[in-house]
């Protein structure tokens, strides 16, 4: 449960943690081989697809919903883990030109959302119901529920029902 506090903390302030990361190791910005905290974005929200992905297929659902629940999820900690700094919430306040303040203030509340919302979700997993979290989660990519019916009405060419229905010539 720790490691996953660390893991979201680090999510939530990813500009901040890659310059302090950077000043520890005494990296020169010109020598820098990685010189973006998209890379902590990246790692953290793949991470945690990937972390889903495993739970849901441990609940025995149909791999194209668990690859779908798993991309949805990535989604999410992408926009949860975006590098944005929101502790400049005052500074972004004063912006002048509204258009520009509330798309960024917009950004703010959904990076807020979806951060509150998968960490959330993983209070659920860990501390109430374990893996029904995963299986009760809404699926909001039809595709992944389409192939997963059409594969539930398929009938293997080797079943021995199917014979007795094919038409004779």
């Amino acid at each position: 449960m720790l490691l996953w506090m660390a893991i979201f903390m680090v999510g939530l302030f990813p500009e901040t943690v890659f310059s302090v990361l950077r000043e520890l190791g005494y990296v020169a910005t010109q020598r820098a081989l990685i010189n973006s905290p998209w890379l902590i974005t990246i790692f953290c929200a793949v991470f945690l697809g990937w972390f889903s992905f495993c739970r849901c297929v441990e609940i025995n659902d149909a791999m194209d919903i668990a690859f779908g629940k798993s991309v949805q999820i990535t989604i999410l900690a992408l926009a949860a883990f975006l590098p944005l700094h929101i502790e400049q919430i005052p500074l972004y306040l004063r912006i002048p030109i509204p258009y520009y303040r509330n798309l960024i203030m917009l950004i703010v509340a959904c990076k807020a959302l979806t951060w509150l919302y998968l960490l959330s979700l993983l209070l659920r997993y860990h501390l109430v119901s374990g893996h029904e979290a995963f299986k009760t989660m809404p699926l909001f990519f039809p595709s992944a529920l389409r192939s997963h019916k059409a594969s539930a009405e398929y009938v293997p060419e080797n079943n021995p029902n199917a014979e007795e229905n094919e038409p004779q010539e």
